[in-house]
């Protein structure tokens, strides 16, 4: 959408970001909100009580907080190389701890919206098959290792190989990313699909209007459920995900007011602008 292609600047906070590295040619940022995950992450993980944590201790956190970047990248990148292949764009990606903020423009049409939202679920299918096959066939343990529970750690508290915990907390920090990429939260992988499919019924104008209030109304519940069931990540997520629908309305309201605020004369010359281009 048209949010999306905005070049960074000290105004957009979806492109307060440091750059990372090209990949084919398309140029990824981390998004500052992914440093603070991150240094919260190791902070809590290493110093804070091991209850309250569900990896605890430098090395695993590091591990998880290591896992989470090289999947999100993979997803990302994966997902800009589909887009530019399938007609958009791709430029610029921001990378924050569940995808990217902007950078990667489909082609016009709800269809290429949807298939870009489905690269990184589909990314994640075959990463979560690929890793708990090779857990499986190596612990032996299929439910456990092959099918971690997305909520707890405790299958670390046994005793393994270093290499073996590290692919397991991949393979469990990828199961946590790829269902919580599917809520309809903009700019998640399920906003990015509702988003489509307003996109196919309402059309470009009034869609990411429409896709943003929906976004604060899952948001609102989300958070709810969050702190009725004590879910911080959730709560974080929703706070989150309700604060980029708000900046994205923001922006919409001030581009209503920019035009309605240009004088009459204006448009009428611009239109006789148009008229002569056309007859050229």
């Amino acid at each position: 959408m048209t949010w999306e292609r905005s070049a960074p600047s000290a105004s957009n906070p979806l492109a307060w970001s440091l750059p990372l590295f090209p990949i084919a040619g398309i140029h990824f940022r981390v998004h500052f909100t992914f440093i603070a995950y991150a240094l919260i992450v190791v902070l809590r993980g290493s110093y804070g009580p091991a209850e309250e944590s569900s990896v605890h201790g430098a090395s695993t956190v590091g591990m998880a907080v290591g896992a989470l970047f090289l999947l999100v990248l993979l997803r990302e990148s994966t997902r800009a190389l589909v887009v530019r292949a399938s007609g958009g764009s791709a430029a610029d990606v921001v990378l924050w701890p569940l995808g990217s903020l902007q950078g990667i423009d489909p082609a016009p049409g709800w269809l290429a919206a949807l298939l870009s939202a489905a690269v990184g679920t589909a990314v994640s299918a075959v990463a979560f098959a690929a890793m708990g096959i090779a857990l499986g066939m190596v612990t032996g343990d299929w439910i456990g290792a092959g099918l971690p529970d997305p909520i707890s750690a405790s299958w670390l508290s046994n005793p393994h190989a270093w290499w073996i915990d590290a692919l397991w907390i991949t393979h469990w920090t990828g199961a946590q990313l790829a269902l919580l990429a599917l809520l309809p939260m903009l700019p998640l992988d399920g906003g990015r699909a509702m988003e489509a499919f307003i996109l196919r019924r309402r059309g470009e104008y009034e869609t990411p209007r429409i896709a943003a209030v929906a976004t604060l109304a899952t948001a609102s519940t989300a958070g709810l459920v969050a702190i009725v069931r004590d879910f911080s990540t959730l709560l974080t997520l929703a706070i989150a995900c309700a604060g980029f629908a708000a900046f994205i309305l923001w922006r919409l309201r001030a581009g209503d007011s920019v035009a309605a605020a240009r004088p009459s004369w204006m448009a009428v010359h611009d239109d006789a602008e148009e008229r002569e281009v056309a007859a050229e």
